[in-house]
């Protein structure tokens, strides 16, 4: 059952999730420089890669359901979301990768001013690919964070509007003596 506590408890698991794929991700002020740091980068890969399968089977099952509450909706838009951000660092993490190769092919050849040019350029993408990788996935946990701020709050005024029209209906009038006994009719007298 989707109901707006079920989606903000789900999304509250994800940012949770994408915290721990954010600590994995090599630091900006430890860039790796060799291919063997590519193990790590493509197990985050794979795992991001389940990540962004269990997104869309999310916004699969979200999307059969007639109707949508606006509270599914806007959970299965931010599922969209965060896939596209999770699709964003998965592409920075295959760059880097890739730019460990070239350095370890290259690094042998150091010294030779096109080969230096090119480990240069590699490292600048590699700084751009990591830097790439942990703002798409801050900015990820971000909108997760944020729709379970927008749920959480609708849900609280729904509640609130609630009890208001709890305390708006008119309450039965207390039973007093006079109203439960009908009066003694009075004799008609006729003339």
């Amino acid at each position: 059952m989707n109901t707006p506590v079920s989606e903000s408890l789900a999304l509250q698991s994800l940012a949770l999730r994408l915290d721990a794929q954010e600590v994995k991700l090599p630091a900006v002020t430890s860039l790796p420089t060799r291919l063997a740091d590519a193990s790590s980068v493509g197990r985050q890969i794979t795992e991001l890669g389940h990540l962004i399968a269990e997104m869309g089977q999310a916004i699969e099952a979200r999307a059969t359901m007639e109707p949508i509450p606006e509270h599914v909706l806007r959970t299965a838009w931010t599922y969209g979301e965060v896939a596209d951000r999770m699709g964003q660092s998965v592409s920075a993490l295959g760059a880097l990768t890739d730019q460990l190769a070239t350095v370890t092919h290259l690094g042998p050849l150091r010294g030779r001013r096109d080969v230096d040019h090119a480990l240069a350029t590699a490292g600048q993408v590699i700084e751009e690919a990591v830097s790439t990788a942990h703002s798409e996935l801050a900015e990820a946990r971000r909108s997760v964070r944020t729709t379970i701020a927008i749920i959480d709050a609708q849900q609280a005024r729904v509640k609130a509007a609630r009890a208001r029209s709890a305390g708006v209906l008119p309450k039965p009038a207390p039973l007093t003596q006079a109203a439960a006994v009908p009066a003694p009719l009075s004799p008609v007298r006729s003339r």
